[in-house]
C-alpha cells in the first residue's frame, strides 16, 4: 500500500513497523519518534505517521469558525512560530490561518477531536486528582497550565501529561455553545481566541486557550467569566441581590475600597449603589500581617461607618481585630507603622488614636483639616506633628516605610556630613543633612554662625 503526499516528491510506502531498526526514525510531520506502522520513504528517510500522513490537508476546525486551516510543511514566518494550543514552538508541520493562528499538526487534531466531543478518544488517558496525588507532583507540573483555560493545572482534576498536553478534564466537558446574559443578540461559541481581544467581563487582554466568542460583534468572555453567577447574596447587603452587570459610575468596592472605572462589569445593587469587584466576592475570611499588626483580621459580615486606621468616614464592609477591637479597610490593614514623611524631619508613627485633652483639637499639617483623634493617624509625639493617614500616604513619592525609628539614623538609609567653612571675616559651620530613599534624596541645610543674625 502506498500513498502520495503532498509534503514529498516520491510516493509513501506503507511500514508496519520499525522495531527491527537500529537507527531511529522520526515523523517530519510532527517530529516525534517512529515506533509503529507508518508511511515512508525509505531513499529520502522521510517518514510521517499514519496519523499525521492521513491529516486533511485542509481543515474545517470547529474552534476556528472564521476561516479554515491550511497544513503547511514548514513555518510559514520569516521569525519563530508559536503553536497557539500549547505555546510551543512549531518547527515541522503546521497548520496556519490567514490571521495568524498557528498549531501543531498533533495539536490541531487532538483539539479539534475536543470539539467533536470525541469521549472515546480520552477514555483511555488516565485522570488525575491533584488532591490525592500530592506526592506524584513535580516542579513542572507545579507550573503547568491547562492548555485550555490556562489556569494552574493543578487547581483541578486533569488528563496524565503522558498523552503530551495539559488539559482539565473540565474543560474537555465545556458545552460548546452558551448563551449569556450580556450578550443576548447571538450565542457564545467555545473558539480559539484568534482576534487577540480583551474579555468583556474581567477587561483583562488577551491570553491562549478557548474563549466563548461572538466572532460577528467582536464579544467574547473567558471560559471562567462565562460561568460566574450573574445574581448572588451576601451576608453584608441582605436588603436586596447583587446583580452583575456594567457599572456606569466612579463608585468604591464596598471591601478593597477601588473605585470602578466607567463601564466595569461589577456586583451592583442599583437601589443602594453598594458595589463589589468581582475577586473582592472571594476576598479571604481571615489575612494576617504580622509586620504591621501582631493579631490576624477577620472578614466582617456586615458594615461600618468609619475606619479605625485611616480615619476615612463612609459605609465599607471591613476587616477587624477583636483583640484590640478594630475595624478597618482590606487595604489598611498594611498601613506602615513608621514612615518618614517629606514634610517633618521625623520619622512619624501611626496610631490608632490620641490622648486628647478637653477643648483641644489637632490640624492635619497638610490639608488643615481637623483630625479625628479617636481613629487612625500619623502622629510625631516629640512635635506635636499629626497628619492624616490619606493626607501621608497619598503620594508615594512623599514618604517611604522604616522598620523603626532607630532605622533612620542607620549608616545605610541616612548619611550626615559636617562641614567647617572658614572666613576671614566670620567662623560659621554649615551642617549638611542628605537623606537617602527609594524615591529621591531630601536636603536639609542649617546655617550656625556667632558672628551672622
Amino acid at each position: 500500500m502506498s500513498l502520495l503526499h503532498f509534503s514529498h516528491e516520491h510516493p509513501l510506502v506503507s511500514i508496519k513497523s520499525h522495531g527491527h531498526k537500529i537507527e531511529k526514525v522520526y515523523c517530519s510531520g510532527c517530529g516525534e519518534l517512529v515506533s509503529g506502522s507508518s508511511f515512508g520513504c525509505v531513499e529520502c528517510g522521510f517518514y510521517l505517521h499514519n496519523q499525521c500522513a492521513e491529516a486533511p490537508a485542509e481543515m474545517d476546525h470547529p474552534f476556528h469558525r472564521n476561516h479554515n486551516l491550511n497544513l503547511f510543511t514548514m513555518n510559514p514566518y520569516a521569525g519563530r512560530c508559536i503553536c497557539d494550543f500549547c505555546r510551543k514552538t512549531c518547527e515541522n508541520f503546521v497548520y496556519h490561518c490567514s490571521c495568524n493562528l498557528d498549531f501543531h499538526i498533533k495539536c490541531a487534531l487532538f483539539s479539534y477531536s475536543i470539539a467533536e466531543k470525541r469521549n472515546a478518544e480520552f477514555q483511555d488517558i488516565p485522570r488525575i486528582d491533584p488532591s490525592i496525588n500530592i506526592g506524584n507532583v513535580t516542579e513542572e507540573l507545579k507550573k503547568a497550565e491547562c492548555f485550555a483555560c490556562w489556569k494552574p493545572l493543578l487547581d483541578s482534576v486533569y488528563f496524565s501529561p503522558n498523552c503530551g498536553f495539559y488539559l482539565h478534564a473540565k474543560c474537555v466537558d465545556l458545552p460548546a455553545e452558551i448563551n449569556h446574559l450580556f450578550h443576548q443578540e447571538h450565542p457564545l461559541f467555545l473558539q480559539f481566541n484568534s482576534q487577540r481581544l480583551f474579555c468583556k467581563i474581567c477587561q483583562e487582554p488577551q491570553r491562549p486557550g478557548f474563549v466563548y466568542c461572538c466572532s460577528h460583534c467582536k464579544f467574547i468572555l473567558h471560559i471562567q467569566c462565562a460561568t460566574i453567577p450573574t445574581k448572588i447574596n451576601q451576608p453584608f447587603h441582605r436588603k436586596h441581590p447583587l446583580i452583575l452587570q456594567f457599572v456606569n459610575d466612579h463608585l468604591p468596592c464596598q471591601i478593597c475600597q477601588k473605585a470602578s472605572n466607567l463601564d466595569d462589569v461589577m456586583y451592583f445593587c442599583s437601589i443602594c449603589k453598594f458595589v463589589l469587584h468581582i475577586r473582592c466576592v472571594s476576598s479571604p475570611l481571615i489575612i494576617e500581617d504580622k509586620l504591621h499588626h501582631e493579631h490576624p483580621f477577620i472578614l466582617f459580615q456586615r458594615q461600618v461607618s468609619f475606619c479605625d486606621a485611616c480615619g476615612t468616614i463612609g459605609n465599607y464592609v471591613p476587616y477587624i481585630c477583636s483583640t484590640c477591637n478594630l475595624a478597618v479597610h482590606k487595604k489598611c490593614i498594611s498601613v506602615p507603622r513608621i514612615i518618614k514623611f517629606f514634610q517633618h524631619q521625623h520619622s512619624i508613627s501611626h496610631t490608632y488614636f490620641i490622648e486628647q485633652r478637653e477643648h483641644e483639637t489637632w490640624k492635619c499639617r497638610v490639608c488643615f483639616e481637623e483630625v479625628n483623634t479617636e481613629h487612625g493617624s500619623y502622629f510625631c509625639s516629640k512635635c506635636n506633628f499629626i497628619v492624616h493617614v490619606n493626607c501621608a500616604t497619598k503620594n508615594p513619592l512623599h514618604y517611604y516605610e522604616v522598620d523603626s525609628i532607630e532605622t533612620m539614623y542607620s549608616e545605610d538609609v541616612r548619611k550626615q556630613t559636617d562641614f567647617q567653612s572658614q572666613h576671614k571675616n566670620c567662623n560659621q559651620r554649615i551642617y549638611i543633612q542628605i537623606g537617602f530613599q527609594p524615591h529621591g534624596t531630601w536636603l536639609d541645610i542649617e546655617l550656625q554662625s556667632g558672628l551672622h543674625k
